[in-house]
């Protein structure tokens, strides 16, 4: 069970080397300033972002022109469960989505819900126009594409989203995809939300971004004057499960990527209740390790929750997560549970990636116009 700390063992039966060595290490944060006053009473917001996409079989690489979009008229489960408990939901949709009749219609009714904002998403492999090496693991990465094709790919997924009635304002790269291209355009249309970045984490794809040094604190990518919205990055929650984040990724860090990683000592950390990485995302993290992050966020210090999924994982389909219906009723029993904690938390509210940011906007300081190098 998960009490005030993850792992396997209770708080109380923690063996007295543990103990010290983690008063010493909260102090130490504390000290540093990486907790915030865990007594703050303004709620902090949470957001559930959805990758809204084709379905196909991850494992056969990235078919170009695949956009199979049946998992889209399946979504009412899901919208259903979110209107239940007052969440609101930013559906970040692909070129695919809005290109099919049948889900660019689900996607609409949806954006007419003030507990919904549309966003964009873009897959290279799926969105015109299309080249002959638009199907391989390192042009899956939009950043690495010439800056003309890429640009050519956002226009047409923003050109196509515009054409559909939509106004998106928050953006994730396919693959956590961004870079200086994708800022540049972002920037130029209007955006004020790129969630691309996922904390303390990399791959081993040809091309992959590289976050594995990035924290989950938002940041200004590009500062507008008074009369328009700043830039924002607003990373995807993940982090570890004691502060100070910085100081426990370089131990992940070492442990994964040298010798050490032989003795199997970061399943010991979690095993002996020490520290573990948590990620918000319902396809992949046990629901107690996500409950336990609610519970825990203000001593944590975190900016706000922010929650992912992809749509294909929502019913049953190719998607690695999704084969079966026990699979899909686990996702569903997952994101059951945490907004009910949420919804009877005072200390949350419900909000769209694009208000986290005019959140943001409201309460830091505007500085001197800060644009992408």
């Amino acid at each position: 069970m998960w009490g005030s700390h993850p792992g396997a063992h209770a708080p109380g039966r923690e063996l007295p080397a543990l103990r010290a060595y983690r008063a010493v290490t909260d102090a130490t944060s504390r000290a540093k300033g990486d907790y915030k006053n865990p007594l703050a009473t303004k709620p902090m917001q949470y957001c559930l972002t959805i990758d809204t996409e084709e379905e196909w079989n991850w494992a056969d690489g990235f078919p170009v022109h695949s956009t199979g979009v049946e998992n889209i008229s399946r979504l009412g489960r899901f919208a259903g469960l979110c209107e239940r408990y007052g969440a609101k939901t930013t559906y970040l949709v692909n070129y695919a989505v809005l290109d099919h009749g049948s889900s660019c219609d689900v996607i609409q009714q949806f954006s007419e819900s003030d507990l919904v904002e549309i966003g964009m998403h873009v897959h290279p492999w799926t969105t015109p126009p299309y080249h002959s090496t638009d199907n391989t693991t390192r042009t899956s990465f939009l950043e690495n594409l010439s800056v003309d094709h890429a640009v050519e790919k956002l226009n047409s997924t923003y050109q196509l989203h515009r054409k559909r009635g939509f106004h998106p304002r928050s953006y994730r790269g396919g693959r956590y995809s961004s870079g200086k291209t994708t800022l540049q355009f972002l920037s130029q249309n209007g955006f004020c939300v790129d969630s691309s970045v996922c904390p303390f984490s990399t791959w081993p794809d040809d091309g992959a971004p590289n976050y594995s040094d990035r924290n989950p604190d938002p940041n200004v990518l590009v500062q507008h004057d008074a009369n328009s919205p700043n830039l924002w990055s607003i990373p995807l929650t993940r982090i570890y499960s004691r502060q100070p984040f910085d100081t426990w990724n370089k131990i992940h860090h070492l442990i994964e990527n040298t010798s050490l990683s032989r003795l199997r000592l970061v399943g010991v950390m979690e095993r002996l209740n020490l520290v573990r990485r948590i990620w918000l995302n319902f396809e992949t993290e046990k629901v107690g390790a996500m409950l336990w992050t609610i519970r825990n966020a203000h001593r944590l210090g975190l900016p706000y929750l922010c929650f992912t999924v992809h749509s294909s994982s929502l019913s049953v389909g190719p998607s690695p997560y999704a084969r079966t219906d026990d699979q899909v009723d686990r996702i569903f029993d997952g994101v059951e549970q945490v907004l009910k904690c949420l919804a009877s938390d005072p200390r949350y509210q419900p909000a769209t990636l694009a208000e986290i940011a005019e959140n943001l906007d409201a309460t830091q300081p505007r500085q001197a116009n800060h644009k992408i190098n």
